[in-house]
């Protein structure tokens, strides 16, 4: 696999040590600090193309004093701390405060992104979200004390004292391919009329990936696998998962769909995949292929150039 699947291959430095003694408050602080801002699941970029837009340390202590410092080390290059700042308490109306920038849902602009920016702002919207959504412990019930420069949380009842951390839900995806060249390709009924993908699933407590792989591809399908090889990974936080895609073998067989998840699928020759089209502009009938942003987009496209 040669393509860069997006939202990967970030070549920042986390500053690990840093990360773990430092005091965030104090970073924010040191020169040379910027920050990426995050707003009610939207973040900043500007220009055209798009890029992060980043806040010097005066504007992001000032955001940081007005917001309650909800703030994370994203890591450091040679002029200082990187940090992210979730600023959502801001009032905004629907375009949202005004900082010199737009705010985009990051699926959006993921794309026309520089890709070292589209994979900092999965990295921050990652744990952001998680910080959002994390506030009590989920042990007892108490209030949580953030920590680690903001990438992890501890219980702040002494007779619990539980460690939290990230989560990321581990999801396989797999283009499944048969004896006689075709790839399975479906689906579901929330989708976009005519968009077809790979079919995909969550890791369940028990089963490695292969496994995981066979199963999803028996329950939505009814088709049996034989062989599942790695083939790149993808961070994907909408809200908190990481893509595991795979290559996979199937037996022979005509599939037959899952009603309770999927709409159709079915085995297309190369030719017919190559006659799918884009959302904005649809192939032979009516169809077109996911987002290029997708590692199921690269599974197929790979598969397409083979």
């Amino acid at each position: 696999m040669t393509s860069t699947i997006l939202y990967s291959g970030l070549g920042l430095d986390r500053a690990h040590p840093i990360r773990r003694n430092g005091d965030v408050v104090e970073l924010m602080r040191r020169p040379g600090a910027r920050f990426t801002v995050y707003w009610r699941g939207r973040q900043l970029v500007g220009g055209t193309p798009p890029a992060v837009r980043w806040l010097d340390r005066t504007y992001g202590l000032r955001l940081a004093e007005a917001t309650g410092g909800n703030c994370l080390l994203l890591g450091e290059d040679p002029s200082g701390p990187l940090l992210a700042l979730d600023v959502s308490a801001l009032d905004g109306g629907e375009q949202g405060p005004e900082m010199g920038g737009n705010w985009v849902m990051l699926r959006s602009v993921g794309g026309l992104l520089p890709a070292q920016d589209a994979a900092l702002l999965a990295y921050a919207r990652g744990v952001l979200v998680w910080r959002e959504k994390t506030r009590f412990c989920a042990t007892c019930g108490g209030g949580l004390l953030i920590q680690d420069s903001g990438h992890s949380a501890k219980c702040s009842e002494e007779a619990c004292g539980a460690l939290h951390f990230p989560r990321t839900d581990p999801a396989i995806i797999m283009l499944v391919t048969d004896g006689r060249d075709r790839a399975l390709l479906g689906r579901q009924p929330v989708w976009a009329p005519g968009m077809y993908s790979c079919l995909a699933g969550f890791v369940e407590p028990g089963e490695s990936l292969e496994d995981a792989v066979a199963r999803e591809v028996w329950e939505e399908a009814g088709i049996r696998v034989r062989e599942a090889r790695y083939f790149a990974s993808q961070p994907w936080p909408f809200p908190s998962s990481i893509m595991i895609g795979f290559n996979a073998v199937a037996e022979d067989g005509e599939p037959v769909p899952d009603p309770h998840e999927i709409e159709e699928v079915r085995w297309f020759s190369r030719d017919e995949v190559r006659g799918f089209g884009e959302a904005d502009r649809p192939g032979e009938g009516g169809r077109f292929l996911p987002r290029r942003d997708s590692i199921a987009r690269a599974l197929v496209e790979a598969w397409l150039r083979r």
